[in-house]
């Protein structure tokens, strides 16, 4: 085969390489998510039957000398998911490189181990080793070129093997070592652009049900988190109380700080399965499931007790200054509107009795200051 047959057969493996990265990075959730085991094994299978693929469109660089992206798969295996990843993925390719035989079958799986245990280095079992950097292009190209310089010296024990001049390996060991980098920054880049647009498809999530200014839950979250909350549940509506004193003596700066102090309270006081909403304004809700009736006025009342102790200090008004709030709490049952609607009717009725307080229609009695 001419050079130029080789390059075109050098390119389609590229090409495949690509292609199947591509595949599986549709499967990926995002850094930060904590995969299934089926969602991993599915990811493990896929890049396996990639890489035999590949090799299935191996490029003959010499006789019993075979080139592919194999070893490419194999390192992002091993950065993604650590050492033992990368062996996992090396095993069964190298018992099929066996099977096909030829001088460099075993140099070949000396090169494919050698690349498991280089890029699982800072990474899984090996994670103490400090890692590469990996925040530009050109240091993932040099860290690349490092990798494959070393895995590919075995090589030059294959032309040994084969009873050729050793320096007739050494075009070749430079071609399959810049190819290999060009492979693996090609496909970190395809990898990395998949997850970048999950965080930023999060992101823009957050944004659709996250207030900007104090990050609470919005309104269009409460209105869907109504809908789906496991019961019993009940509605505290929260409203600030003089708020409009705070803007005007303090300025709406400062006001935006209470806000936000408000809301890390209250967030800080829930319990993991409620949740903080700003519906608007000043006014806040919090949806308590399940909580059993028996408990939900103590709950609130610690939350009411927590605004009055923490907010003022926090938003940095001064240990003299107090910001309280007064709630209206009612059981999460039937109609929003006519949920809300009880909820706000007892807020006033908490605001008309001197604020700071909550009352409630569950026991009908107001919750003692």
């Amino acid at each position: 085969m001419n050079a130029l047959g080789i390059l075109n057969e050098l390119l389609v493996n590229l090409a495949l390489l690509i292609a199947g990265v591509t595949v599986i990075t549709l499967t990926s959730q995002g850094q930060e998510t904590r995969e299934s085991a089926v969602r991993l094994l599915l990811r493990y299978s896929s890049a396996v039957l990639l890489a035999l693929f590949l090799m299935t469109h191996s490029v003959g660089l010499a006789p019993g000398l075979l080139f592919d992206f194999r070893s490419v798969v194999i390192a992002l295996a091993a950065r993604r998911y650590g050492l033992v990843a990368g062996l996992l993925v090396a095993l069964p390719l190298a018992l099929y490189r066996l099977s096909l035989g030829g001088v460099g079958a075993w140099p070949a799986v000396t090169s494919l181990l050698l690349v498991a245990l280089l890029a699982g280095v800072g990474t899984g079992l090996t994670r103490r080793i400090p890692r590469y950097q990996e925040d530009t292009v050109a240091h993932r190209a040099w860290t690349a070129l490092v990798l494959f310089g070393i895995a590919h010296l075995p090589f030059f024990l294959a032309f040994f093997l084969a009873g050729r001049p050793v320096v007739q390996a050494l075009p070749i060991y430079l071609t399959v070592t810049v190819l290999s980098v060009l492979g693996l920054v090609a496909a970190h880049l395809v990898k990395q652009s998949r997850l970048q647009s999950l965080a930023q498809t999060e992101q823009l999530k957050q944004l659709v049900f996250v207030d900007s200014l104090t990050g609470a839950l919005n309104r269009r979250r409460f209105d869907k988190d109504f809908c789906q909350t496991e019961q019993p549940a009940f509605v505290l509506l929260l409203d600030l109380d003089h708020f409009k004193q705070v803007n005007d003596t303090y300025g709406h700066e400062r006001g935006d700080s209470v806000l936000r102090a408000l809301v890390q309270t209250l967030q800080q006081t829930v319990r993991p399965t409620d949740g903080v909403y700003r519906l608007g304004g000043e006014e806040f809700a919090v949806l308590l499931s399940p909580c059993e009736e028996t408990a939900v006025m103590e709950v609130a009342q610690d939350l009411r007790r927590c605004v009055q102790d923490l907010v003022a200090v926090r938003a940095g008004l001064g240990k003299e200054q107090q910001i309280t709030v007064s709630g209206g709490l009612v059981r999460l049952a039937g109609e929003k509107r006519d949920v809300l609607r009880s909820a706000d009717e007892l807020l006033y009725q908490a605001k008309s009795a001197g604020r700071n307080r909550i009352i409630t229609n569950i026991s009908l009695q107001p919750i003692a200051l």
